[in-house]
């Protein structure tokens, strides 16, 4: 793979000598173009990743928006919203309290045109079963990491190329109210530009769902530090994504399933299971580098008839999956 062929393309808010980009520029690229506030979508390395999380959580009552660019002219046959997140919480366990549990919750965010997010806006983007968790020196926490970008795939047609689109993401779990239960968004710290005007605030009047007036949705402005929200912009392309080498196994109390993954920059990989082949489920926490290796709990593979299979996506949100394998129970 050349650098070129792993240079990802980002766009940035224009600075003062880029203000007359206009609605005809167009990308050429294959690969796919991200829009955010900051030029490198890596830079968002703030708060989600570990130390101070600076009461950034996304929450039932705490909602982040962006004033992101139109996007650039293009044939984009996909679009994603995403955020990076991390530090999901857990809670010790009522019946035995030296075991930590997780707190259940779920993530959603929203664009719009102008700063106001109708009912039909919202799009799930991640539950608390698969970001990474927050360390506790009161013990062992297993899925402890530092923040990843979650996508959710939206309508092109949803993504104005002419003018501003808003972002906006939140909790509608009531007992995300503060950042001990909460999960942490990311931001990047960055100058203003001069005459730019406010990009990002916050919101701290919701109560489960984004605002549904512009009057109500512009709180806070955010002058130094920008949240990790953006849009994914995927060109047309023929890219596949091939599954290789899948194996699994009963091995004492856990299931183990590993295999290979093939294509153009893979993203993330997991492990579903069904029983008839025609109704797929994942059952897997994704892995976001190799090798992929899975260990799952034996107990809910006890009884004959499941198969198994392994599916995996690269950057444009191609999809590959595995042939399915049947899975023989064991005592």
């Amino acid at each position: 793979m050349t650098f070129l062929h792993s240079l990802v393309l980002l766009l940035a808010w224009p600075s003062p000598a880029q203000e007359n980009l206009k609605a005809n520029d167009v990308t050429d690229s294959f690969l796919p173009k991200y829009i955010s506030l900051a030029a490198n979508i890596n830079d968002f390395d703030r708060f989600a990743d570990g130390g101070a999380d600076a009461n950034w959580y996304i929450g039932f009552n705490n909602a982040w928006i962006v004033k992101l660019p139109a996007a650039p002219m293009g044939e984009f046959s996909r679009a994603f919203i995403g955020a990076k997140v991390g530090r999901a919480k857990t809670r010790p366990n009522p019946n035995k309290p030296w075991l930590r549990e997780l707190i259940p919750g779920k993530i959603y965010m929203a664009v719009s045109q102008n700063p106001a997010f109708g009912p039909e806006s919202g799009y799930f983007l991640a539950d608390t079963s698969d970001i990474p968790l927050e360390g506790t020196p009161q013990g062992y926490v297993p899925g402890v990491g530092a923040g990843e970008w979650f996508w959710a795939e939206i309508p092109v047609g949803l993504v104005s190329f002419t003018r501003p689109n808003y972002l906006i993401i939140w909790s509608p779990t009531n007992s995300f109210t503060d950042a001990s239960s909460a999960p942490i968004l990311a931001g990047c710290g960055d100058e203003p530009d001069p005459g730019s005007g406010a990009r990002a605030w916050n919101n701290r009047s919701i109560r489960g769902v984004p605002p549904r007036t512009a009057e109500a949705s512009l709180e806070t402005p955010l002058n130094n530090i920008y949240p990790a929200l953006a849009i994914k912009l995927v060109p047309a392309n023929s890219d596949e994504v091939s599954i290789s080498e899948f194996e699994a196994g009963l091995i004492g109390k856990k299931l183990t399933v590993r295999f290979s993954a093939g294509g153009e920059n893979i993203e993330e990989a997991w492990v579903e299971s069904s029983r008839d082949q025609l109704d797929w489920q994942r059952v897997s926490r994704f892995l976001r580098r190799p090798p992929f290796i899975f260990t799952l709990p034996r107990d809910k593979f006890t009884s004959p008839g499941w198969h198994l299979r392994g599916a995996a996506r690269d950057l444009s949100g191609n999809v590959g999956y595995s042939a399915a394998q049947a899975l023989n129970a064991q005592p």
